[in-house]
């Protein structure tokens, strides 16, 4: 496996506030970030957003599961826990690496909100559960 995909995924695995830069360090300048909810692009913006990630929920923590990798990108399989409202969240999903010039310069995460954000809200989070129990998308 690649040295700078290893590094990168140890940062994130101890990824606190103090350590975003760190992390940054294995990332390309024009690095671009993708998830469900947000896109960056560059470093600057990417590390405004960890930094709200840590201002808004308490004790975010990534484990890296697996990681596959590939010629072109790398797939990565992970845990993401936290705790919002008193709640602990704990979920699975993975991520996509692309590398170049031995920096990571794009990161797009893959991951089910409606099982793991909307399902959870008050009101609408029973509703969703019946739905998807009702076409079976769950067991």
């Amino acid at each position: 496996m690649k040295k700078i995909l290893t590094n990168y995924l140890n940062n994130f695995e101890k990824l606190d506030l103090e350590s975003i830069d760190q992390l940054l360090t294995n990332v390309d300048k024009k690095f671009i970030f993708e998830d469900p909810f947000n896109r960056t692009n560059g470093k600057k913006e990417f590390k405004n957003l960890l930094k709200k990630m840590f201002k808004k929920i308490n004790n975010p923590s990534f484990k890296i599961l697996e990681v596959f990798p590939g010629s072109h990108s790398h797939f990565i399989k992970w845990q993401f826990e936290c705790k919002i409202f008193k709640k602990k969240i704990s979920f699975i999903g993975s991520s996509e690496i692309f590398i170049k010039n031995r920096l990571v310069y794009k990161h797009i995460d893959y991951w089910d909100t409606g099982e793991t954000i909307y399902e959870k809200v008050p009101i609408i989070g029973p509703v969703l559960r019946f739905i998807r129990r009702r076409i079976g998308t769950t067991s």
